[in-house]
């Protein structure tokens, strides 16, 4: 007999009407995912960063060029019900957002749903002590999903397509230090198209895929003043494909296991840049003009492989508490081909060749200067309580978290971030309605920094619709 689904909260609880017979190859599907488990926990809890050694000299690149300074936690998922708990999320995934987070978590669903979601992005960098000196703030849409539910004899799931847009350029961004300031707008991003599935396998296990198409990609209009001035437009697209493979084992009705695997994949580039540039005349009110531009097809980007494992536990119907660990092996990041247009001197012909790109044939990603840049992990954990008044559901939701980032501070260490949020919801009828609010801050030792030390605070707030249709009333 199937079991019969409840929702509380917007999360599902499982009731049997009676246990099926044991399987053998239930039971071995336990064993192996408890096997993975072991495995996944040592890797993690083992895993350790390779000692810096000598290496080659990396030129230097104007801080323009460092996109992905303002992006943290860039592997993670969706949804503002999911970093209302920290995104603690893998092990609890059991909504339309399941495909970015577990894709297990699919097999949960058994209504059609529509999921949307949208983000603001905001941080704030500068010498610690002092006024930030590096902003940004952007507003993009974050998640879409059409899920529907499946059933193959004993085997019941949910199939889903989604869009999820990983990595977000969409805003202003503002670097104001000594001699110059650099302001960018960008549009765009980088995004998956996702074909998934989740399927309860068996009473206490349940198994997801999903298919992703990295797609799109940005564009950016930088202006730089001061003693050099100068305008660049950049362009850049991106395709590719990797897949998430998600594991649920539920051991007890109130507790779930959850593992989670992202593959890397070798990403296709083609980046068009655009220069402008103004030199002063031989009078204060006189500008010289040169413009250089370049375009290729031939750069990639070689994203890396991540691994999660999450626990949750529900000791009541109304209450869940999670905790996740997820480690990115951004120490295997790397983009290839990736070029700088130098400026075309101002005393040159007006007929003479603009200077050729300077081409980088292989460059660590995203720090674009950090040969040892290492991996990332995010340790999180959450929590919510649903309050249930009448026809209505209000989830109250809290979480805590630690963000080590990608990049070595001036001590020669990765700084680790920590970070709270919040969030609630109101589930009345087929409609889900939810907020989230992120804060994340850390400090290092930066030797650009006049007091060699620097702050960062980032900011993110998630808007998230859902619609289950004929949903309990």
């Amino acid at each position: 007999m199937l079991p019969a689904a409840s929702m509380a909260g917007g999360q599902r609880q499982e009731t049997f009407s009676s246990p099926p017979p044991a399987r053998a190859p239930a039971r071995r599907g336990i064993g192996l995912l408890c096997a993975a488990w072991v495995l996944g926990l040592a890797a993690a809890a083992g895993a350790q960063d390779p000692i810096p050694q000598p290496s080659p000299e990396v030129p230097e690149l104007p801080p323009d060029e460092l996109d992905f300074q303002g992006l943290t936690s860039i592997t993670l998922g969706s949804g503002a019900r999911a970093f209302g708990m920290g995104g603690a999320f893998l092990a609890r995934a059991d909504d339309a957002t399941a495909a970015s987070w577990n894709p297990a978590g699919l097999s949960y669903l058994r209504n059609p749903e529509i999921s949307i979601v949208g983000a603001r992005n905001s941080f704030d960098r500068g010498p610690e002590g002092g006024e930030a000196n590096d902003t940004f703030d952007g507003r993009t849409p974050d998640f879409a999903a059409i899920a529907y539910p499946l059933e193959f004899g004993s085997v019941s799931g949910a199939a889903q397509i989604s869009y999820q847009r990983v990595f977000s350029f969409r805003g202003e961004r503002t670097v104001d230090k000594e001699g110059f300031t650099l302001s960018t707008k960008g549009t765009g991003g980088f995004d998956v198209i996702a074909l998934g599935t989740g399927l309860q396998v068996s009473r206490s296990l349940r198994a997801g895929i999903t298919l992703n198409r990295w797609m799109n990609g940005y564009q950016q209009s930088r202006a730089r003043t001061g003693l050099r001035r100068q305008r660049q437009e950049l362009d850049y697209d991106l395709s590719g494909w990797n897949v998430n493979l998600g594991l649920l084992w539920t051991p007890q009705e109130s507790v779930n296991l959850g593992l989670v695997a992202k593959t890397p994949f070798t990403g296709s580039l083609t980046l068009r840049r655009d220069r402008t540039d103004f030199f002063p005349g031989e009078t204060p009110q006189d500008l010289i003009t040169t413009t250089n531009g370049a375009e290729s097809d031939d750069l990639s980007l070689e994203f890396p492989a991540a691994v999660g494992v999450g626990a949750s536990w529900r000791p009541q119907s109304t209450l869940t508490f999670s905790v996740d660990y997820t480690r990115t092996l951004w120490s295997e990041g790397r983009i290839h081909n990736f070029f700088t247009v130098p400026p075309k001197p101002p005393d040159s012909p007006i007929t003479a060749p603009a200077p050729d790109p300077i081409v980088f044939t292989e460059l660590p990603y995203p720090t674009l200067l950090d040969p040892d840049q290492v991996d990332t992990y995010q340790l999180r954990m959450g929590a919510e309580y649903v309050i249930i008044a009448s026809h209505l559901k209000v989830p109250l939701r809290a979480g805590y978290f630690l963000d080590r980032q990608y990049f070595r501070a001036g001590d020669g260490k990765a700084p680790v971030f920590d970070g709270f949020t919040v969030g609630a919801g109101i589930l009345a009828g087929p409609f889900l309605f939810d907020v989230a609010y992120v804060h994340e801050s850390g400090t290092y030792l930066d030797s650009g920094e006049p007091q060699g030390r620097a702050f960062t605070t980032f900011q993110r707030v998630f808007v998230s619709l859902m619609y289950r249709h004929r949903a309990s009333q």
